[in-house]
């Protein structure tokens, strides 16, 4: 049902998770092509993107095959320096502006990005922040007070010009 799945990065890599859980992928090409048979074409530099954005590694499985795995939330959540490090990468390169409106802060990033910059904030964690919905170029991030929504968009207007110059591959 090619039509029924949206092509957003969220839910191919959402499709990802969901594939490499429930079967023993050993190669990006086996993986793309159980992709394709679910509906979703997607390129072999895309896909190497999107395994390691979803921080995917290799593993040997019960029986010797080395297979991906992709680390759980909670794993996401315990390793906070790759996190931070990653957040603050999306934020130097897709955050073009932030408002704050009561407990609610409002980002926008260049077309196309901002799906990116709000999976990017649900990995990180971060205290106060109930939640995320992205647009296309808008990411709402609803926090849990007023104080809460001003220190975060100041946290992240700070991550998005920090180590301007820096490399941080």
């Amino acid at each position: 049902m090619k039509g029924s799945i949206p092509t957003t990065r969220a839910a191919r890599q959402a499709m990802i998770v969901a594939v490499v859980e429930n079967s023993a992928i050993s190669s990006q090409n086996e993986l793309q092509k159980i992709l394709k048979n679910q509906g979703i074409v997607v390129t072999q530099a895309t896909l190497s993107r999107d395994l390691e954005e979803l921080r995917a590694f290799k593993e040997h499985n019960s029986t010797g095959q080395r297979v991906y795995r992709i680390p759980a939330v909670n794993d996401l959540a315990e390793s906070d320096n790759g996190v931070r490090a990653q957040l603050k990468r999306w934020a130097r390169e897709l955050l073009v502006s932030a408002q704050q409106a009561e407990n609610q802060v409002v980002l926008r990033t260049p077309p196309g990005a901002a799906q990116l910059l709000a999976s990017s904030l649900d990995r990180a964690v971060i205290d106060g922040v109930l939640g995320c919905i992205a647009g296309d170029d808008t990411v709402l991030i609803i926090a849990s007070s007023v104080r809460r929504a001003v220190l975060l968009k100041t946290e992240l207007l700070s991550l998005a010009h920090s180590g301007v110059g820096e490399n941080d591959s």
